[in-house]
């Protein structure tokens, strides 16, 4: 945890709360702080701030809230075919982490229909790894997780209804387009489409083709989700930044 995430029905009119558990814990223990001490901290769905330590006590810190520059609201949208439960709740804090805004889950062809009856589909697991990636990254706005059971009805029915930015790309170790020669525009959002480990069969490429997602690949060599997660978003995001 390296800030401090705090839930808007936590916080008084004061901006005071008390923490006990598991963030207090890490407060004292990991980050060594103490009354007067002043933390990167935010509240969910709300501004970025600083908390300052006003008492440690038994019954927990007192910490006062202080709201500062307002949090941007996150653009990208992340498509992924739901993997493994465990590999699932590691992912969802990596797409918070690296700035979702809106994360899809869909079952492909080689999705085992039983992950989408695991305890990792539940919204308060997810929620909570979400939160852990927010905490992780400094930010605070959590993103939105939809289900789509069905791969031709996302992709044929749901998809044109949702306001998807214009750049969309489906990653593929067998696409004729590198990310080395994208170019996305300055500040645009994009969303990426993750199949699961073993990737997307061709006939579901070319389908979300159909539906502006241009096949692109890091390289020859097939990456495990998570791994081609963090490097095909950091590598979107770094174009992104050089056009700016």
């Amino acid at each position: 945890m390296n800030f401090l995430l705090l839930e808007p029905d936590e916080l008084g009119a004061d901006g005071l709360t008390r923490l006990a558990g598991r963030r207090a814990q890490h407060v004292r223990e990991v980050l060594r702080a103490a009354v007067g001490d002043q933390l990167r901290a935010g509240v969910v769905d709300g501004p970025l701030g600083n908390a300052t330590i006003l008492a440690d006590e038994p019954a927990g810190l007192l910490v006062q809230f202080t709201a500062g520059q307002p949090s941007p609201e996150p653009t990208d949208v992340l498509l992924l075919a739901v993997p493994r439960p465990k590999v699932l709740l590691r992912m969802l804090a990596h797409a918070a982490a690296l700035g979702f805004g809106e994360i899809l889950l869909f079952r492909s062809w080689r999705v085992d229909k039983s992950h989408l009856a695991s305890a990792a589909m539940q919204p308060a697991s997810q929620r909570d790894q979400l939160l852990l990636g927010l905490e992780q990254a400094g930010r605070t706005r959590l993103p939105v997780v939809r289900h789509a059971p069905l791969f031709r009805p996302l992709v044929e029915d749901l998809l044109p209804t949702l306001p998807l930015p214009a750049s969309r790309f489906v990653g593929h170790p067998g696409a004729a387009t590198a990310t080395h020669q994208l170019a996305l525009p300055r500040a645009g959002a994009f969303a990426l489409c993750l199949g699961p480990d073993g990737g997307l069969l061709p006939y579901e490429v070319d389908l979300l083709a159909t539906a502006g997602f241009l096949p692109i690949h890091c390289g020859r060599h097939a990456l495990r989700t998570e791994t081609a997660l963090s490097v095909l978003t950091g590598q979107l995001q770094l174009l992104r930044s050089l056009r700016a």
